[in-house]
């Protein structure tokens, strides 16, 4: 026997009969944050603190506060830009309307000659007046706008437009004109809603418009007795059209994107209409429709139906 295995039972049986209390707290019964009273671990449930009302203890409720108000902060200052940036964008709109009226409508009657082409459709508006039938290689649209000047006026249709002749004092050149005119105007606020529409800023659109504005050939070929003012807008008017079916895409079939689509296809009609150049405005309608619609293939979430109903919309 070894000398130390006698003490280490001893040891052994001591220890055995030994019992260990716990330490008491040292400030007393303060409380837990979990409640032990139970031995099943399914019953120990973790108990948040209480306050004095009995409801839990929000924590970082001040910053919630906090980061709520800077939210709605944030909103008020988004919506007040955005208020600046459409008062910004109507006074861009109506300057340019201003200054376009001022440089098409200017000493319009200075010339009180025909002059250029003039003696054409003003002839040919002259024929509409008196009845008399005649055949012209462009369509009758703007030609007819040309009589309904001439009719405005109270023209009788005997003076027949001679190139580089004097109006006689009967014919309210000066009215034809300014009516010619009227179609030259809203190109520079056209202008600026495209470039709107296509995502450029308020002022990128203004300097595009501004452009259009005191652009000489377009002021110049307002002023007169001729077809092209008419061409222009229904021109300008087609290519705004579709910038607001481009800017509305991914929105198909709501109001607005109705709304740009029938405006497409009526500005369509009334270029085509007035010169058989226009049909180049069709031609860009056209292979834009093209494109969207083979896009719109690559589409995953598209069904058969909703892309049959993509072409039906554009016939």
């Amino acid at each position: 026997m070894s000398l130390f295995g006698p003490q280490s039972k001893q040891a052994r049986e001591a220890s055995a009969q030994c019992t260990v209390t716990p330490p008491e707290p040292l400030h007393g019964n303060t409380g837990t944050l979990f409640d032990d009273s139970s031995n099943n671990d399914d019953d120990k449930v973790t108990r948040p603190l209480l306050d004095q009302s009995g409801s839990p203890k929000r924590h970082g409720s001040k910053e919630g506060s906090a980061k709520d108000r800077g939210s709605a902060a944030n909103k008020d200052k988004h919506a007040g830009s955005n208020n600046a940036l459409d008062r910004l964008s109507h006074v861009y709109a109506i300057t340019l309307t201003v200054l376009s009226a001022i440089t098409r409508l200017y000493k319009i009657e200075w010339s009180d000659r025909v002059v250029w082409d003039e003696a054409h459709f003003g002839k040919f508006g002259a024929y509409y007046v008196n009845g008399t039938f005649y055949h012209d290689v462009h369509p009758p649209l703007a030609k007819m706008l040309v009589g309904f000047s001439e009719i405005l006026t109270g023209f009788d249709g005997l003076f027949t437009f001679p190139s580089g002749k004097t109006y006689p004092d009967n014919v309210n050149y000066t009215f034809m004109r300014r009516f010619n005119a009227s179609f030259g105007i809203p190109l520079a606020p056209m202008a600026y809603y495209t470039l709107l529409n296509l995502g450029c800023s308020p002022h990128a659109a203004f300097l595009g418009g501004f452009f259009v504005c005191f652009d000489n050939a377009l002021c110049t070929i307002s002023r007169f007795i001729l077809l092209d003012s008419m061409l222009l807008c229904f021109t300008s008017m087609s290519a705004l059209s579709l910038s607001g079916v481009y800017k509305h895409r991914k929105q198909p079939f709501t109001f607005n994107w109705w709304k740009w689509m029938v405006a497409t296809g009526v500005s369509l009609g009334l270029v085509t209409s007035s010169k058989w150049v226009g049909f180049l405005a069709v031609a860009l309608v056209g292979l834009y429709t093209l494109y969207e619609l083979y896009d719109l293939i690559e589409d995953a979430k598209m069904g058969a139906t909703k892309y049959i109903m993509h072409w039906v919309s554009r016939a």
